[in-house]
């Protein structure tokens, strides 16, 4: 803005609420994801998805995963998000990451 470049120090988020559900986001895709990885189960409403570019987490989604979703958002805002292939493998975990 103004000619001038200033980096945006916190990570994008939103959340919506629609017939009684809660959906967030968190992260920023600049580019097409590789992959989604989904954790739990959607049609139940309770799941949390990992936005992969290469083995980078870009973004997560989730509903009914509030306390995840505030976990990844710090790990965003520390640059402390650990790699896409740690989470698929159980490795690292959202409770994980809080410890």
């Amino acid at each position: 803005m103004l000619d001038k470049l200033i980096p945006f120090g916190v990570t994008p988020f939103f959340w919506t609420r629609l017939y009684n559900k809660t959906t967030a986001f968190v992260g920023h895709i600049s580019e097409p994801c590789d992959e989604i990885f989904i954790d739990g189960d959607v049609m139940k409403n309770d799941f949390f998805a990992y936005f992969i570019k290469g083995n980078k987490i870009q973004a997560v989604a989730h509903q009914s995963r509030h306390v995840d979703a505030l976990t990844f958002f710090m790990a965003f805002n520390k640059n402390k998000v650990p790699s896409a292939s740690d989470v698929k493998s159980g490795k690292v975990t959202p409770k994980i990451l809080r410890e």
